[in-house]
């Protein structure tokens, strides 16, 4: 007896270390997105998306740490919000329907028409689930946050869905090389990185070394408040090692990109720059509404980026929404506004 308990031990131990010796030789062989052939195993559970293989069937883990595993290539999918649309179609693929696309999203040109022209489900943060059932979709792309709900009602009927999560420059990246696996288009998902890349470090390589410091606001219809490192302008803000003074703040709520709005301490900050984001009716309204709010309150004049007119409104086709397949424009026109004396004008360059 004595010897067998010995033989069974020994052939437990054994068949724990074949087990763990597999376990990290499949790891090895994920096909990730790090580079086109591997993913870093330590980071690969903090992507907002990311495709499991190269070939199907394949399985998907999104930002929700959800996995869907599709049998074969999708020939029916439902894109319901403008940034993963947008690039969705930049790498060749089309959907069946979409929330109602906002003037402020700047579309692939060669695209812009047949989006426009997409059957509509509603406003992207409230999606009639009526309108995508019939069309029986086998995947459906969703946006989290606005479509979360929605989202997982769907999933719990039985379709494939997946949540996106596309705010700063590293989801636009992530999500492309995703989207490239789904469509088999790897190759043009690196192409449309690889030139993102080569402008992104065309335009950081020349930062001075200098630093300056800004504050972001955020204007709406209703409140005024300011934005975060996790904002789409903080984050172009952090790539051109600009010092957002908002950065140590506590969010409105968990997960929040705004921080409430605190003259003083921003007068105490002095930052060199003023950043304004909005989501108002247009670029347009939002630069007359901010400046109505700087006149109409003397504690304004006590920020001398205010005072001094270093003021800059940001677009909302760049810094609303995210600009997925054009965020090196973004970081352009941050970058021109800001050092206009090494990357030149930005109102000689913006919409031409």
């Amino acid at each position: 007896m004595k010897n067998n308990k010995k033989i069974i031990s020994l052939l437990l131990v054994s068949m724990l270390f074949i087990l763990s010796f597999t376990a990290c030789s499949q790891s090895s062989n994920f096909g990730g997105l790090s580079n086109k052939n591997s993913v870093d195993k330590t980071k690969e559970g903090e992507l907002p998306i990311v495709a499991l293989s190269e070939k199907y069937p394949m399985t998907v883990r999104d930002y929700l740490k959800q996995e869907t595993t599709l049998e074969k290539k999708p020939q029916k999918v439902a894109v319901l919000s403008g940034t993963p649309l947008n690039i969705w179609y930049d790498l060749g693929g089309k959907s069946i329907c979409t929330s109602n696309v906002s003037e402020n999203i700047k579309l692939i040109p060669e695209y812009a028409d047949e989006i426009k022209n997409l059957p509509t489900i509603g406003p992207v943060y409230s999606i009639d689930m009526e309108a995508v059932i019939p069309q029986m979709p086998d995947l459906i792309i969703a946006q989290i946050g606005t479509q979360s709900t929605q989202a997982k009602k769907l999933r719990e009927m039985g379709f494939n869905v997946i949540t996106t999560h596309v705010r700063g420059y590293e989801d636009v990246i992530h999500t492309y090389r995703a989207f490239g696996r789904i469509l088999e288009k790897s190759d043009l998902a690196e192409e449309k990185i690889s030139m993102m890349e080569q402008r992104k470090n065309e335009i950081t390589s020349k930062l001075p070394k200098e630093k300056k410091s800004v504050v972001i606001l955020y204007v709406t219809s209703a409140s005024l408040a300011v934005k975060l490192d996790i904002s789409i302008a903080g984050d172009v803000a952090k790539i051109l090692k600009l010092e957002n003074i908002a950065s140590d703040l506590p969010p409105d709520t968990i997960g929040s990109e705004t921080t409430p709005l605190d003259i003083e301490y921003i007068v105490e900050k002095n930052p060199d720059y003023v950043f304004v984001t909005s989501m108002i009716s247009s670029n347009e309204a939002a630069k007359k509404t901010m400046e109505e709010k700087f006149a109409s309150s003397p504690a304004w004049q006590g920020v001398k980026a205010v005072a001094e007119g270093r003021v800059v409104y940001l677009p909302q086709e760049y810094f609303l929404y995210n600009a997925g397949p054009y965020y090196h424009e973004a970081i352009e026109y941050m970058a021109r506004s800001i050092y206009p004396e090494i990357y030149g004008e930005v109102d000689e360059w913006y919409g031409k």
